[in-house]
């Protein structure tokens, strides 16, 4: 068996997977087989003898987790391997769930997703408006101050050294950052007993300063693998060397030139400095590509290796595949006439068979997709969005959520707001007050009847209180969605959605077969809060999407436009060479077919920025 797992490796690929277990690090290019390496690594170990349990396998998104796993259980011709593998944050859950009472956390800690945190984060925001009589437009939004907190967290920073590098702030609103907003946000979320996704990290690193843990954890699990380790931020760093102790081992399979995500963290330091950080490190390079042309590869490489961190030492990277038509570099007139071409191309293409789902059109930020948008509109092209809301955040879905986060947690303040709002005549204000009563009288839901409504509340009010007293009784969650979309939500949607009630009641649906999968409400929640922003599109579409989410994927054909000197690199971009490996990623996302193009004039930006990007040897 091992000797069949071994002729399916390249020669690079078998000499990473048959390395003793020990610290070694993976340069694996893009589309060289990074998964292949991992995944048959720690077969390959099993098979000798090593125990399932005994790896630890992260990642960062569930979508490479979950197929990591299954390729594992297929090379060992196994149902199910008893690997703790996910994404660092998945991970954390379930050791936080185990042992979390050593830090402080109780097993039943609800978890917030993006919205939720970033809605919470407007509470305090407008908290402290109220107190110091500030105009809400004066300060950052939500989402600002949101970004600007987690990226703190996550690179282990305070907030003045955040704003001596990003110059947000001014000295007096830092100050009312640091002493009122945050730490009320933080106590909010305690009084919820909730955590956000940094918390989950900032636990997990927390638990293993634990020493009886930490200990238990080694011993658990003394080989560590780390998928996409050019991506780690310094709290995901801190975490990887405290669970490789003394006894442990390191796999590392990552790729400096695909560090593109600068901007929540990242840091290609690490990767860089791997041999340094971990003893006894062995390197081993993944260079050929099974994925793209000898065109796409050479474009690629004439790329990054303009960047200084590959001068005297090219990076070298060996196309599998010499056919197929070498990249078009183009030019187009305006946002018109770009969306035409490409418009156009694909046309051609699917009537030469190929699908609409192997094509599609990168975008450095999603804004720049209206035109083509529009065209592939006009044109009846159908298009998989992969740049708008995700499912689990849209307004009729977030309504259910948040009944099933209420029935699960009723001091969910985030929760609370947003159930009792879909009633008719029930604004932010009476919401507010409905939860602050709620509260001070121990969550007991008869003491909402007794705050005032206006008399238009009060038919959704006893219908809300109705499906709330009576649904927790309800053994299993989707009897307890049932029930509440029956008794109440089919009445409130009709009026919130008149024009397209049938298509949502279509997504509730979805929902509602998801949440057949778990009989217990938390299991749900948390699934979805950790997983629920990776969407598939799914069907015969053209993708529309950003560079920074078609890291990963790969597609028969691919455009790029807007590859002007003013989007590649971006102009408010802090990071030039980010820039330029952002641009890479995206070339190494075709296989077969990959057109450039840029646009001599633009309403998305002004003239003389109609040039094209010198990343590109035009």
């Amino acid at each position: 068996m091992i000797n069949k797992l071994l002729e399916a490796l390249d020669d690079d690929q078998r000499a990473a997977v048959t390395a003793p277990l020990g610290n070694i690090l993976c340069i694996a290019n893009a589309g060289s087989g990074k998964t292949r390496v991992l995944v048959h690594r720690i077969a390959y170990w099993i098979l000798q003898g090593e125990a399932e349990d005994s790896f630890m396998m992260l990642t960062f998104t569930n979508k490479a987790a979950n197929e990591m796993m299954e390729r594992i259980q297929k090379l060992l011709g196994k149902d199910s391997v008893k690997i703790l593998g996910g994404t660092f944050h998945s991970v954390a859950v379930r050791l936080l769930r185990k042992y979390g009472g050593a830090v402080g956390l109780t097993g039943k800690f609800q978890i917030l997703d993006s919205a939720d945190a970033a809605g919470l984060m407007n509470v305090s925001r407008e908290k402290l408006c109220a107190d110091h009589g500030i105009e809400k437009s004066l300060l950052p939004t939500k989402e600002d101050l949101t970004r600007a907190y987690s990226y703190c967290r996550n690179c282990c920073i305070s907030l003045e050294q955040y704003n001596e590098q990003k110059k947000e702030f001014t000295p007096d609103f830092l100050q009312q950052l640091e002493a009122e907003l945050y730490p009320d946000y933080e106590a909010r979320k305690h009084n919820m007993n909730a955590l956000d996704f940094d918390d989950l990290l900032l636990y997990f690193n927390k638990l293993l300063d634990h020493p009886g843990i930490l200990d238990i954890i080694h011993d658990l699990y003394p080989h560590v693998f780390v998928d996409e380790y050019q991506d780690i931020n310094a709290l995901q760093d801190r975490i990887i060397h405290k669970l490789t102790g003394e006894g442990c081992s390191l796999t590392a399979v990552g790729d400096e030139a695909q560090c593109i995500y600068g901007f929540r963290g990242s840091d290609m330091n690490f990767i860089l400095q791997f041999r340094n950080a971990y003893k006894d490190v062995q390197v081993f390079p993944i260079r050929n590509n099974y994925r793209s042309t000898e065109g796409v590869v050479d474009l690629a490489l004439s790329i990054i290796n303009q960047s200084p961190c590959y001068r005297g030492n090219r990076k070298v990277m060996l196309s599998t595949f010499n056919n197929g038509k070498r990249p078009q570099l183009a030019v187009a007139d305006n946002d018109q006439t770009m969306a035409y071409s490409i418009c156009r191309e694909i046309q051609l293409a699917h009537q030469r068979g190929t699908p609409y789902s192997d094509i599609a059109i990168l975008f450095r930020t999603g804004f720049l997709a209206r035109a083509v948008e529009a065209e592939l509109a006009a044109r009846g092209i159908p298009v998989a969005m992969g740049c708008g809301i995700s499912f689990y955040e849209r307004a009729h879905i977030r309504t259910i959520l948040s009944y099933l986060k209420f029935m699960d947690n009723p001091r969910n303040e985030i929760a609370f707001w947003e159930l009792f709002e879909t009633v008719d005549g029930i604004g932010p204000k009476t919401a507010k007050k409905l939860f602050q009563t709620f509260t001070d009288n121990g969550c007991d839901l008869d003491a909402l009847a007794k705050i005032k409504v206006p008399k238009k509340a009060w038919s959704g009010m006893s219908s809300i209180q109705f499906v709330l007293q009576h649904g927790r009784r309800l053994p299993y969650t989707a009897e307890q969605l049932d029930f509440f979309v029956d008794n109440y939500y089919k009445y409130a949607a009709r009026r919130m959605f008149p024009g397209d009630f049938e298509k949502r009641m279509k997504d509730v649906a979805i929902l509602r077969d998801t949440a057949v999968h778990f009989p217990n409400l938390d299991e749900l929640l948390e699934n979805l809060a950790l997983s629920g922003i990776e969407e598939s599109a799914g069907g015969d579409k053209v993708t529309i999407t950003t560079v920074h989410k078609a890291k990963g994927l790969e597609w028969e054909t691919v455009f790029l436009p807007y590859v002007n000197k003013c989007i590649y690199p971006h102009s408010k971009s802090e990071d030039v060479e980010e820039e330029r490996r952002l641009l890479y990623v995206a070339v190494t996302r075709a296989k077969r077919r990959l057109n450039l193009i840029w646009a001599q004039s633009s309403n998305f930006f002004v003239y003389p920025d109609g040039e094209p990007s010198p990343f590109v040897p035009w």
